[in-house]
Formats: C-alpha cells, sequence, structure tokens
C-alpha cells in the first residue's frame, strides 16, 4: 500500500516536468489573461470630478496622481497635466521622465498630490 502512494506523490511531482514549453507558456498566458479586468465606465459626476482634478492641475501645474486603465490593467502615474483636449478627448501629462498622453475614457481617478 505504501508503495502504491509513493508512485502516485512521484507522479504529481514529475507532472510538470514532462510538459512542453508550448504547453507551459500557453499556461502562463491564460493566467495573464485571467487577471486582466474591464474597462472603466465612469458616471457623468466620476467625469466631471475627475475633470475638476484635472482642470485645477493643469491650471496652477500641481502634480496630480492618475489611475487610468491599458491593455486589461489599470496603472498609476504621477505628473503634471499640459493640455487637456476635449475634442479629440485625451489628456496629455509631462511625467519625470515622459509625456503621456491618456484617453479620457480610460481613466479611472484623478487625485492631488499634497
Amino acid at each position: 500500500m505504501s508503495d502504491t502512494v509513493h508512485l502516485k506523490r512521484g507522479n504529481k511531482l514529475w507532472a510538470t516536468s514532462f510538459m512542453l514549453p508550448e504547453h507551459i507558456e500557453a499556461l502562463h498566458k491564460l493566467d495573464f489573461e485571467s487577471q486582466k479586468v474591464p474597462k472603466p465606465e465612469l458616471d457623468e459626476q466620476e467625469l466631471f470630478e475627475i475633470g475638476l482634478v484635472i482642470m485645477d492641475s493643469l491650471k496652477h501645474e500641481l502634480e496630480i496622481r492618475l489611475t487610468y486603465w491599458q491593455g486589461g490593467f489599470y496603472h498609476e502615474v504621477i505628473g503634471i497635466p499640459d493640455k487637456v483636449d476635449y475634442e479629440e478627448t485625451y489628456v496629455e501629462l509631462i511625467t519625470k521622465d515622459d509625456k503621456l498622453t491618456i484617453k479620457i475614457d480610460q481613466l479611472k481617478a484623478a487625485e492631488r498630490i499634497l
């Protein structure tokens, strides 16, 4: 009986060793895809509040933290808004290292940095 238990345990330990690299890659991709979140859909009030923070920061050149969605994941960035284009619906943000363009419909949150 102990031999049977040992064999079962041994099979579990070696099972992943015999997987093809393509199968392992597919499992990693599946895990990555399962962690994605849907694009945020904000109501008018939430968009208005985000707009107030961005416009105040643009006027006074203050740093803000933007949370935005891209490719299924949320990202945070700190910077100073340089331009807001309501026709093309994007915000240009100057960060410490770069200048980002973020679509308004991808924004999740905006907060002032004190």
